[in-house]
């Protein structure tokens, strides 16, 4: 839909809802429509001028367009003057110049006032992360969960900052709270079992991934994984023949995948019949 918009007053309106119901983040295609829109047709807009405003304010903050930026925010201040999404697009502002220590200054006034605005909280996080600032960023998400647990977006975001960090023990605990709340999710379980692959935990993570191979049997990422762990695990106990029995599976399943796609399938399966012949020797 993007790329097939026109510069009309409905394809353009229709395209700005579209770009906020589904995330789209494109600054430069909001600002060449909801500039025209505000440009040519603010009377069309009716009740959807000022979300269109505040569309066209935070994606020149993005941009850097300093010329839409400080109008769209001048009329919204004008507008809602007492406004604490207003107050908030305030601190967006100060961020957009760099000016930090306000930015700050503005959020945590909102959550004085209102402290249960977890959009305030989210923006004060992405700030942190924004600048490079992990440990703050880290300890902010830690408040946060205190009191919205089950934000599971939040914990995903917390354990990409403990991966970026290196305490891999902590975005695992991350995980299993993310796997608690949806334990069918192929992604939570393939991450969570990768993690525990990687803090050395392999008999849990070779049941993670035997798990994913469950839910989807022709995954390669669970097939490798199944197969990498079940190498570690059979170093240490060569007698054990469910280990043997799940590597023969693993094994078997991925020279199956590889068989008919070209010059790199044919790379994969000469590795895995060597690796097929040396557990066997």
């Amino acid at each position: 839909m993007v790329a097939k918009a026109g510069h009309g007053f409905q394809s353009a309106s229709d395209l700005l809802v579209f770009m906020r119901l589904h995330k789209v983040h494109q600054p430069e295609v909001v600002l060449i429509h909801g500039g025209d829109l505000l440009t040519k047709h603010q009377r069309k807009l009716g009740s959807e001028l000022w979300t269109v405003m505040e569309q066209v304010f935070i994606a020149a903050c993005i941009a850097g367009h300093t010329g839409w930026r400080d109008y769209c925010l001048k009329q919204l201040v004008r507008q809602w003057p007492n406004s604490l999404r207003v107050e908030r697009l305030k601190g967006i502002y100060q961020e957009s110049v760099e000016d930090y220590a306000e930015a700050k200054k503005i959020y945590t006034k909102i959550l004085n006032d209102k402290p249960e605005d977890t959009v305030t909280r989210k923006r004060l996080i992405a700030m942190y992360k924004q600048r490079g600032k992990l440990n703050e960023a880290i300890e902010a998400i830690n408040s946060y969960l205190e009191t919205f647990s089950t934000d599971s977006e939040v914990w995903h975001e917390l354990a990409e900052l403990y991966i970026e960090a290196g305490s891999l023990s902590r975005a695992v605990y991350c995980f299993e709270e993310l796997m608690l709340q949806n334990p069918r999710s192929m992604y939570h379980v393939l991450t969570y079992a990768e993690l525990l692959y990687s803090v050395a935990d392999y008999e849990l993570s070779r049941k993670y991934y035997s798990l994913a191979c469950y839910l989807d049997g022709d995954n390669l990422r669970a097939l490798w994984g199944l197969l990498a762990v079940n190498m570690c695990l059979a170093e240490k106990d060569k007698s054990n023949d469910k280990l043997l029995q799940l590597q023969s599976f693993g094994n078997d399943k991925l020279r199956a995948q590889y068989k008919d796609v070209g010059g790199h399938g044919k790379v994969a399966i000469v590795m895995l019949k060597d690796i097929k012949e040396k557990a066997a020797a």
